[in-house]
């Protein structure tokens, strides 16, 4: 049973409601200033011409028509007239900024940090073909040219095949002042099979990165830039999914240590599975790679848009 919200839609959506009138979503979500229309399988809310849908129970939403994932699971009161609600952290660190597109404290976009993972005797991911150090740098090559291309001034954290540690790695954007930080991967799965690209930004303050694990006591430097990693971090990899045919994995949060020492906003981009034979024939393509470079790029360009548009 969907549930039309019309005028008591537009009560909600300020936060008051009428007698008579039932609100699918808890006043929490109501204060956000949110259109919403819900069933017992799922509830979009809509704002500023964005919309993300969330699933009872299920840590996955969609947002605008991609995938990205909260920091606890939506809820959902049990039958017909069941409310949705979501935690403090998930309003305040994924709904809120993705629906308002918040990107503060970022400023406008000149100078980009490209990190090709791995290299020198970590050779991170091994294919029945490739290390991933190899195809990380060949990607990380062509994301740098063509950004160059597009006016940005771009720096990589190795231009050969060397050891790199991953907190001189991270660092490096602070010593260079860079505007954001740009971890180039490809990903592995035991079972050969796993497909598709994802895009991991640093986990929100407070947050339970999406693969589990111990929550910090304190802060770290790159936390100050939640909002601005998260929306970053979508808008590459929705174009990432147009690019390369998907399948979509998501926008998902990670305590990676690069994206721990980043002083600037900044996300790790796996760009496909080396480890599946077909994949990993897709991805050592050259004209796959110039693709890949061309939907991050686009990815930085709409953020950058974000940002001048918040300075003025």
């Amino acid at each position: 049973m969907k549930q039309t919200i019309l005028l008591c839609g537009a009560a909600a959506a300020v936060g008051l409601t009428f007698a008579g009138c039932h609100s699918p979503v808890s006043r929490e979500i109501r204060a956000l200033g949110v259109q919403s229309e819900a069933s017992e399988r799922s509830c979009t809310l809509r704002r500023n011409g964005n919309f993300i849908t969330i699933y009872p129970g299920s840590l996955r939403a969609n947002f605008n028509g991609g995938w990205v994932h909260l920091v606890e699971p939506a809820q959902r009161t049990e039958g017909k007239s069941g409310v949705y609600s979501l935690s403090e952290a998930n309003l305040k660190k994924v709904v809120a900024p993705l629906l308002n597109r918040e990107v503060a404290p970022a400023k406008p976009v000149k100078m980009i940090l490209i990190d090709p993972g791995h290299g020198g005797s970590e050779t991170g991911a091994t294919g029945a073909k490739h290390q991933e150090k190899t195809l990380n740098f060949a990607l990380a090559q062509k994301i740098r040219d063509e950004l160059v291309k597009r006016g940005f001034t771009v720096k990589m954290t190795r231009d050969t095949d060397k050891d790199v540690s991953l907190d001189a790695r991270g660092n490096l954007s602070g010593t260079l002042k860079a505007d954001l930080f740009i971890s180039v991967h490809h990903n592995a799965a035991a079972n050969r099979t796993g497909t598709g690209v994802e895009t991991f930004a640093m986990t929100p303050d407070g947050c339970r990165s999406t693969g589990g694990g111990a929550v910090p006591k304190q802060a770290t430097l790159s936390n100050r830039y939640d909002s601005a990693n998260l929306n970053l971090a979508q808008e590459i990899q929705s174009r990432l999914v147009k690019a390369t045919g998907g399948p979509d994995r998501g926008v998902k949060f990670a305590r990676f240590r690069v994206l721990v020492k980043a002083h600037c906003p900044a996300v790790l981009v796996e760009a496909g599975f080396i480890t599946t034979p077909k994949e990993e024939l897709a991805i050592a393509d050259p004209a796959r790679q110039r693709k890949v470079a061309a939907a991050v790029a686009d990815g930085v360009e709409a953020f950058n848009r974000r940002t001048a548009a918040m300075k003025k």
